[in-house]
């Protein structure tokens, strides 16, 4: 049925409003009457939870700050002041003497073992670059001598002079520094096969001086000794210990030293030249009067070669 329009005091008709619906009334089960339960059980548990959480973020956020660097007020740094570079010599590192296996040949350095001789002329040794001319460098009596220049005309520049190598007058400039050159290599190598051809070479050079004439040993050992450089660069020292008969014939086996002539003795008791054809040699220093001559010898000037006076009368 629908509703009726009602009227209103001024006699005009309004719609009717429905009433608002009701729910039937129903009684409440014993299953709605467990869910209240459970549902209080639930807010409960859902309460502590929350509690635990908010506790664990409290653990974490401590733990987190006690972490954290404290970062302290630190005075104002006034700026230090620079000293200018000084100049200093450069540094040589230690010149080890390793053997040829690679093994250190003891705890001391080359340098420490030679302290006279330049760190330059040691490296130029075992790098094998050291010439016989450069002897003269190891010889103690030029140690301390200055470096001499010379001027080259032909470039227009002053150039290290070699002077000292060309004074190797006696077979001691050569000998004495060469033993040193030897002690340095055998140092370095630690080899003993190195070190007794070392020795070979220098009795094969004592006996080249005893029989023949320095100048020409000299030749024969600057060329041997320059030719060994390559040979000990790869490793073979044992050419030390040979003679080289090529070198031997090209440069020392004409220049045998002269024996000196035997003498006979005269009435005086005097020495005089064994060889009987040689003019003699008082008669021409005007100090053997006697004819026939006592020893043998002719009467005549060893410049004309005539009979009738001797050298220190003999005019041009």
């Amino acid at each position: 049925m629908l509703p009726q329009p009602l009227r209103a005091p001024d006699g005009r008709f309004t719609r009717a409003t429905p009433p608002p619906p009701t729910l039937p009334q129903t009684t409440m089960s014993s299953e709605a009457a467990v869910s209240v339960e459970e549902f209080a059980t639930l807010r409960e548990s859902h309460t502590q939870l929350h509690t635990m959480m908010s506790e664990l973020l409290t653990t974490i956020s401590s733990m987190s700050n006690a972490a954290a660097p404290l970062h302290t007020p630190t005075a104002p740094q006034h700026a230090v002041p620079v000293s200018p570079p000084q100049t200093i010599s450069p540094f040589v590192p230690p010149i080890l003497g390793t053997g040829t296996n690679g093994a250190s040949s003891a705890s001391l350095s080359l340098r420490t073992q030679f302290p006279d001789v330049d760190a330059a002329v040691i490296t130029a040794i075992i790098m094998h670059e050291f010439k016989a001319a450069d002897l003269h460098k190891l010889d103690p009596t030029n140690h301390d001598k200055e470096t001499a220049y010379t001027f080259n005309g032909s470039t227009n520049q002053f150039e290290v002079s070699h002077r000292a190598a060309k004074e190797y007058k006696t077979p001691f400039t050569v000998l004495i520094p060469l033993q040193t050159y030897f002690d340095i290599l055998a140092f370095h190598v630690n080899n003993a096969a190195a070190t007794g051809a070392f020795y070979c070479y220098t009795a094969h050079l004592l006996k080249l001086i005893a029989e023949y004439e320095w100048s020409a040993v000299y030749d024969y050992h600057a060329i041997f000794f320059n030719h060994r450089r390559a040979e000990i660069a790869a490793g073979d020292y044992s050419q030390w210990g040979r003679r080289d008969n090529d070198l031997l014939s090209e440069h020392v086996h004409g220049h045998r030293k002269v024996n000196p002539t035997k003498h006979t003795k005269g009435p005086s008791g005097n020495r005089a030249p064994g060889n009987p054809s040689e003019a003699c040699r008082k008669f021409n220093d005007g100090k053997c009067p006697t004819t026939p001559c006592p020893w043998g010898r002719p009467h005549s000037c060893t410049t004309c070669g005539k009979a009738d006076h001797g050298k220190h009368q003999h005019k041009d």
